[in-house]
């Protein structure tokens, strides 16, 4: 297409007009910029009906109701993504016709190529939103513990493959060499492996909390010193919310390979366990009282499994003669474990007091003996 494209024998524009739409002031012709312009304006248009299109379709149809794939990618903000993708391609199409300057069309594909990478990327990012919802829901549908603390993993996962794959190509766009960077990234592998050990690690670690599943997140557990509620479980570590309301973040490579002591699996059952201490003055008769007396207590409350109690004289002490207690009882949901220990602490008090036991502490006699001295 040539420069010159209206001619003098156009009737209906005047010699002046078509010798300033020839008139080249900066790069191409004027026409072309008018030309230029009004595809700009059309593309804009297009991407603008589009959307509002797509908007009132999406109102149209109930979603809310379906758990599908589907379904989930469609109650994203999906109607920006595809507008944008279909006006790229009008642009695109456009621009190649208008026979623009090779540089000029150059830089004008380049842009509107990562205009539309973008929006793909951002599309692939909503599917893989879709996706991990969509294990989320089968998971909670099924109820294993490895599905709902596989959905969020998985769903970064997805996201973050997006992000590395949509930047490759956005770079390519560019002109990029992308074979060269991942080439490199082969000759650096080795390197790289040596000094991510902790993060292979760490990774395998997360793997084998997955398959092996000895908690699940909202999970009370105690690791090592740490106590709380696990939050999340994610690629390098696991983080709990301490009993001082603090986030501990453990890396899944000790958490894999240390004792895991889940509080939640009790399942309401709570165990009691104390060693009380008398003085050695109480009487044999005393202690049997003592005993008797707390044993029929606890075989008279409804809270206390009835096949494990445990009431015996246990050990003498250095400073004491020892009486072991040991029993489970259940706590609801609704309940304090903390006020119920104090309540049969308490009731182990008072029957103590009723029997006339003193409890012992660390004691030392020192006998000291007079000599006479002969001269």
């Amino acid at each position: 297409m040539e420069d010159n494209i209206f001619h003098t024998s156009a009737s209906f524009i005047s010699a002046e007009m078509q010798e300033i739409l020839n008139h080249q002031i900066v790069v191409m012709a004027n026409w072309k910029w008018l030309a230029l312009v009004a595809a700009t304006l059309f593309v804009l248009f297009m991407n603008k009906f589009v959307r509002v299109l797509l908007y009132k379709i999406k109102k149209r149809i109930n979603l809310s109701e379906e758990r599908t794939f589907v379904s989930y990618f469609l109650q994203q903000n999906i109607e920006r993504g595809l507008s944008w993708i279909l006006a790229a391609i009008m642009g695109m199409a456009l621009v190649e016709n208008l026979e623009l300057p090779p540089n000029f069309e150059k830089y004008l594909l380049v842009l509107l190529k990562v205009t539309l990478g973008l929006h793909v990327v951002r599309l692939a990012y909503f599917a893989a939103d879709a996706s991990g919802l969509l294990i989320d829901y089968l998971a909670k549908k099924r109820q294993t513990q490895i599905g709902d603390q596989l959905a969020p993993l998985a769903t970064k996962m997805l996201k973050t493959m997006v992000i590395i794959i949509g930047s490759l190509v956005i770079l390519q766009n560019f002109g990029v060499n992308v074979s060269a960077i991942l080439a490199g990234l082969g000759l650096g592998g080795v390197a790289l492996a040596f000094a991510a050990q902790d993060t292979v690690a760490n990774f395998f670690g997360t793997v084998t909390i997955l398959l092996d599943s000895p908690f699940r997140v909202g999970d009370h557990v105690k690791i090592q010193d740490v106590e709380g509620i696990v939050q999340e479980v994610g690629f390098r570590s696991t983080r709990i919310r301490s009993l001082t309301n603090t986030l501990v973040t453990l890396p899944n490579s000790t958490v894999a390979k240390e004792k895991v002591d889940n509080i939640t699996e009790r399942r309401g059952v709570c165990r009691f366990r104390h060693i009380l201490g008398f003085t050695y003055s109480a009487t044999p008769e005393q202690i049997d009282q003592f005993s008797e007396q707390l044993r029929y207590h606890l075989k008279q409350d409804p809270r206390v499994q009835q096949d494990r109690v445990a009431v015996q004289f246990h050990e003498l002490a250095d400073s004491s003669q020892n009486i072991l207690v040991n029993f489970h009882f259940v706590v609801q949901p609704e309940e304090s474990e903390a006020l119920i220990l104090q309540k049969y602490l308490l009731d182990i008090v008072k029957l103590s007091q009723a029997a006339k036991l003193d409890f012992a502490f660390p004691t030392r006699t020192l006998i000291m003996e007079s000599a006479k001295l002969s001269l």
